[in-house]
């Protein structure tokens, strides 16, 4: 053990991710501080392709956040916006501007700021309307009935509507939310991922040292059950990172992982099970050939 405990954390890493026998030999000799750096890292692993790849896309469908809003674009409305323009966070151009109402729908480009919405954002609401689409000078506001509703400022963002039909004018939409908001989303899905990994490596190490009350393996701490559930997870966050990097999809990662922590678990019980039987049949037989002496 002290040859081993002699090995830089680096090596030790390594070889305790990569067999069930590593895994039993080093995983002992990892303290608390050592197994919170290795779980970081690995969980950002998985969070790489998720970052990269929305660092990437400068479209969003906001449909799948504001379904009812964005269903209310018609080609009316979209007919409204042919030659207006956003530069430098200011919306100009166009020549007349129609409001849309059509039941609890709104749709106007409000250049005189006549619509004033009432909440926070994100949770913002136009009085009267369930859903709203509203440009302004410097300006988006967007609401839906499901409670959403956001004010999305132009910023840097550049656009040109050209006889725009429903579908450019919802990819615009899009784009100038996506402009503003995708950090917020990369927060909140580094925050899922990162919930996932915790909840999932405290399962597995709850359910490794839940084991040895059945004598299935030897655990000697919780600390040894949590490092094995750590470095089990090291081989399968590699594999899902770099499928997720060649194509990212995040349920495809997620289940590469699942799936690759499943088996190192699997292929760690049947090896500890194996090592526990040896040991047995070597202490079982030792006694056996001491009493036959006497």
């Amino acid at each position: 053990m002290k040859n081993v405990q002699n090995e830089s954390f680096m090596i030790r890493s390594l070889k305790a991710s990569v067999s069930p026998s590593g895994i039993c030999r080093y995983g002992k000799t990892f303290s608390w501080l050592q197994l919170s750096f290795l779980f970081m890292f690995l969980t950002s692993c998985l969070m790489a392709p998720f970052t990269m790849s929305f660092l990437k896309m400068d479209r969003f469908s906001l449909k799948l956040v504001m379904p009812a809003a964005l269903s209310a674009v018609n080609d009316r409305f979209a007919e409204q916006l042919n030659g207006i323009q956003i530069r430098n966070g200011k919306l100009t151009g166009g020549q007349h501007f129609d409001q849309i109402e059509e039941g609890k729908h709104l749709l106007a480009v409000d250049m005189e700021h006549e619509w004033k919405p009432n909440g926070e954002n994100g949770r913002l609401r136009v009085k009267g309307y369930d859903n709203a689409v509203i440009f302004q000078p410097d300006r988006l506001i967007i609401t839906d009935q499901n409670g959403m509703g956001f004010s999305v400022r132009y910023g840097k963002a550049d656009a040109s509507l050209t006889d725009p039909g429903v579908y450019e004018t919802e990819a615009v939409i899009g784009q100038l939310w996506l402009a503003q908001y995708k950090p917020m989303i990369m927060m909140l899905g580094c925050a899922v991922i990162f919930l996932i990994q915790l909840f999932f490596t405290a399962v597995l190490a709850g359910g490794i040292w839940m084991a040895k009350l059945s004598k299935m393996i030897v655990i000697a701490s919780c600390k040894e059950a949590a490092s094995a559930a750590i470095c089990a997870s090291a081989l399968p966050a590699f594999a899902a990172a770099a499928i997720g990097l060649i194509r990212f999809d995040l349920i495809t990662v997620l289940m590469v992982h699942t799936c690759g922590v499943t088996l190192m678990i699997a292929f760690l019980f049947r090896y500890m099970a194996k090592t526990r039987r040896h040991n047995e049949n070597v202490h079982s037989g030792g006694r056996h050939d001491k009493s036959a002496v006497v």
